[in-house]
């Protein structure tokens, strides 16, 4: 997915969420509730959100907030996107680990970077949304995949065959693969390349580690070989998107 366009972000963190008049929105909103409610009218339907849940309201539509009675823990990113978003308007239970972990990086990075630069809460936004959609996914399809997903996810950092997953699963390899394409459009090594290289960028734009690093995180010995593989699925080096990545921030920040 390519970076949405951020316009604005906010962490409130235990205090009471401000009420927002009833008017059409020009953007894309994504909030996510960590902890409290909010009560939203949108285009006349009442929702109430709770801990863990999330809401995506579309461009054009008539947002309006009450005023929370008590203090709540919400993030919200106000963007534009020129990417259909395909996800619904509430979430519930949107807050996994893995949103957890990439809203603790949010904050870590709008704390040192934001407002100079933004593209790395872009790409860190542009995660979550994929995330959200992926987990939207996951509990539709069939127990089997899940748990593999789940296996894949949980040893990421290391070397992963066919014949593990058999095992883990006790279904053999070649069926785990079969139903896996069939419902997922992808092997799973496949969907597991592309999964580390998702992880790598996010190391990446984090930029607290080596490249070799980086390479051991996502389930690499070889550095060779994870730079190869990082640039025949991305079109760059981990060095060239790197410096990208930075080139562009230090573009803006001129600006």
């Amino acid at each position: 997915m390519k970076s949405p366009n951020l316009i604005y972000i906010r962490h409130n963190k235990h205090t009471p969420a401000v009420a927002i008049s009833s008017a059409p929105i020009s953007f894309e909103d994504l909030t996510v509730v960590i902890k409290g409610t909010l009560e939203y009218t949108i285009d006349h339907q009442s929702i109430t959100l709770h801990d863990g849940d999330a809401i995506l309201i579309p461009k054009g539509a008539l947002r309006k907030r009450k005023e929370s009675g008590g203090d709540t823990d919400y993030i919200s990113f106000n963007f534009k996107s020129d990417e259909p978003l395909d996800l619904p308007l509430v979430i519930r239970d949107a807050l996994t680990s893995e949103i957890r972990l990439l809203v603790a990086l949010c904050d870590d990075i709008y704390q040192k970077y934001y407002p100079d630069h933004e593209d790395p809460i872009e790409h860190l936004l542009a995660t979550i949304l994929v995330t959200m959609k992926n987990n939207l996914k996951r509990q539709s399809i069939h127990p089997l995949i899940t748990e593999i997903i789940r296996y894949l996810h949980q040893n990421i950092n290391r070397k992963i065959t066919l014949s593990d997953i058999g095992q883990y699963t006790f279904f053999s390899p070649v069926y785990c693969d079969s139903i896996f394409k069939k419902e997922m459009g992808t092997s799973i090594i496949d969907y597991l390349l592309e999964e580390r290289m998702h992880l790598a960028k996010q190391l990446l734009v984090e930029g607290s580690l080596s490249f070799r690093q980086i390479a051991e995180s996502v389930g690499f010995s070889d550095y060779n070989y994870f730079a190869r593989t990082f640039k025949k699925r991305t079109g760059y080096t981990p060095g060239q998107y790197r410096q990208s990545i930075l080139s562009t921030s230090k573009k803006k920040a001129s600006k």
